[in-house]
Parts: C-alpha cells; sequence; structure tokens
C-alpha cells in the first residue's frame, strides 16, 4: 500500500510531479479555500506527509491525530506556523520553500511602493466612484513622491530584500539595509540609522520574539516624517494600532500591507485611511513560483517517503529546542 499524502488546498496536479507513483495524493476538494482544519484533523489520521501553503497550524493537536506523519512540508518561505519542537519531539520532518518566491515576492514589494507612494490604488477608487468625473482635472490634488533620488531602507537584507534592492536601483533609489550582524558594507546601518534616513522603510524579516511588534509607537515615531512603511514580511512585525495612530496624525505619508496582525482579519481604521494599500497577502502569487514551491515542498516529501532527507529540513527529528 503506498503512502498517503494529504494536500490542503486544491492545485493542479502537475505541481505535484515528484510524488507520482509514490503516493496517493488527497487533495482539498474545496475550489479556491483552504481545507478547514476540522476536516483536516479528521482525515489526517492514515496519512505519511501534509503538504501546506503554509497556512495550517502544525501543533501538537494536530500531531496527535496524525500517529503516522514523518514529514508536514510548507509550500513556502515562512516556518511560524510550524511547531518545531513538537514536530521534534515526535520525530516528524518540517521543510520548506526558501528560494521558491523571491522574485514574486520582490515584484509586489514594488508593486506597493509605486501604489502608495503615486496614490495609484487611491486614484483606481477615486475614478471607480465617478469622483473624477464630478470634480475634472485637479493636478495638484494627485502630486505624490518621485522615487528617484529617494531613500529605500531595507529592515533584513535576505533574498527577498536584495531581489528589491536590485529593482530599487533601477528606479534610481538610493538603497540601505540593516541586518542582524555586524556588517562592513557601505551601505549598511543601525536599525536606529535607517529609520531616521529612509524615505521608504520596507520590513522583511520572519516574525520571532525579536521581531514581534518590531515596529511600534517609538520606532514609527523615529522615521522621517511624511515616510512610507511596506510590509511584505509578517503582519506581527507591525503594531497596527500604532501605525494606525502614526498615519492618522499625518507623522507618517502612507503604507503598503500584504500581511496583517490577524489575518485574514484586517484592523477596520486601516480601510478609512486612503493612504494605504492594502493586499491581501499575495506576496508569492504568480502562477511560476507558487507551481516551484509546490514542486519542491513536494520533492521534500518524495525524499521522506523513499526513506532520504529532505532538501530543506527547518528541524531535526528526535531533537528539542532546534
Amino acid at each position: 500500500m503506498k503512502p498517503r499524502v494529504l494536500v490542503t488546498l486544491k492545485i493542479p496536479s502537475e505541481d505535484l510531479a515528484p510524488l507520482d507513483g509514490i503516493a496517493e495524493i488527497e487533495m482539498s476538494p474545496h475550489e479556491w479555500d483552504v481545507m478547514p482544519r476540522a476536516e483536516i484533523l479528521a482525515k489526517i489520521g492514515d496519512c505519511d506527509a501534509l503538504l501546506s501553503q503554509g497556512e495550517l497550524r502544525v501543533d501538537d493537536e494536530l500531531l496527535e491525530a496524525a500517529p503516522k506523519l514523518r514529514i508536514a512540508a510548507n509550500a513556502a518561505m515562512g516556518i511560524d506556523n510550524l511547531d518545531l519542537e513538537a514536530l521534534n519531539r515526535r520525530g516528524v520532518w518540517a521543510t520548506n520553500t526558501p528560494s521558491a518566491f523571491v522574485e514574486s515576492t520582490a515584484d509586489l514589494t514594488l508593486g506597493l511602493i509605486l501604489s502608495t507612494v503615486r496614490r495609484i490604488a487611491e486614484g483606481d477608487r477615486f475614478v471607480r466612484r465617478g469622483e473624477w468625473e464630478k470634480t475634472g482635472m485637479q493636478p495638484v490634488r494627485w502630486e505624490g513622491m518621485l522615487l528617484g533620488g529617494r531613500t529605500l531602507g531595507m529592515v533584513g537584507y535576505g533574498k527577498i530584500a536584495q531581489a528589491v534592492e536590485r529593482r530599487a536601483r533601477a528606479f534610481d533609489m538610493k538603497v540601505i539595509h540593516c541586518r542582524t550582524q555586524p556588517s562592513e558594507h557601505p551601505d549598511c546601518r543601525s536599525f536606529e540609522e535607517l529609520l531616521t534616513e529612509s524615505d521608504i522603510v520596507g520590513l522583511f524579516v520572519p516574525h520571532t520574539l525579536e521581531t514581534h511588534r518590531l515596529m511600534n509607537a517609538a520606532t514609527l515615531a523615529q522615521m522621517k516624517p511624511g515616510a512610507v512603511l511596506i510590509n511584505v514580511a509578517r503582519g506581527k512585525v507591525v503594531d497596527e494600532p500604532a501605525l494606525v495612530a502614526a498615519l492618522e496624525s499625518g507623522h507618517l505619508g502612507g503604507a503598503g500591507l500584504d500581511v496583517f496582525e490577524a489575518e485574514p482579519k484586517v484592523n477596520p481604521a486601516l480601510y478609512e485611511l486612503k493612504n494605504v494599500t492594502l493586499t491581501p497577502h499575495l506576496g508569492g502569487s504568480t502562477r511560476a513560483d507558487r507551481q516551484r514551491g509546490r514542486l519542491e515542498a513536494a520533492e521534500n516529501v518524495a525524499r521522506v517517503l523513499r526513506g532520504e532527507l529532505p532538501l530543506t529540513p527547518v528541524n531535526r527529528p528526535g531533537s528539542i529546542g532546534a
């Protein structure tokens, strides 16, 4: 009998090609939505592997319901949905796809920057409501920020940030960054220096105890008056009420947010702010990169089911606290 793999999303079968002939696939029957947790708990008991987009919390409750589970594979860069200690304790591999979504997320970052500083989303809403037809041409009203010569400060300097840097330099921007380890790079700054120098601050860090609400009332106040905050990292890196206050006061000039503290719930106050661009965590959502991520996740699953080591493990089964 072949091993069984539970896939929490309905995805094209070709995205699971590494599992052909190796495993039986049980895929979500829901067209767009992820499989509800209760349904997963009911189905996972006889499954050897789990593949999700990183939306499913893999914890003791789920692992208790899955005694045969050998691997939980994220088709995602993030791993904050994975209780690594619980997975280690139960001898279950956990993997992610650390490179699959770099280019898509970098593209979206530039899109959020442009939409916010050139007021594209705001202008789209204005036209759709018929207000342009009523008011006529008001050129001064729509003046925004020219990117050329402005400073983009990147909090974190991983693969996505470096891909954003390449794009930003094409717009003639100055790009600086901060990182956790000391560096002699001429564009590296301390976190405090970055906040005070940057016209646009982009967040590219994982959510950890150290980065939880990294952008709060105090750090937002250190940003330049009129500066813009862009978050494509994790929602909990930003204190949303503090961000709302900074925007409402006029201290910040705008924000572009792809992630939220309690997503899919969004702080209602953000809906009322014209100078904010909101997107539904679609950073990696291009067909090419989604397929690449799923293929890499499926390859990790296939390797474990064959008794091999996965390509991109994020834990050490059998250890505690890894």
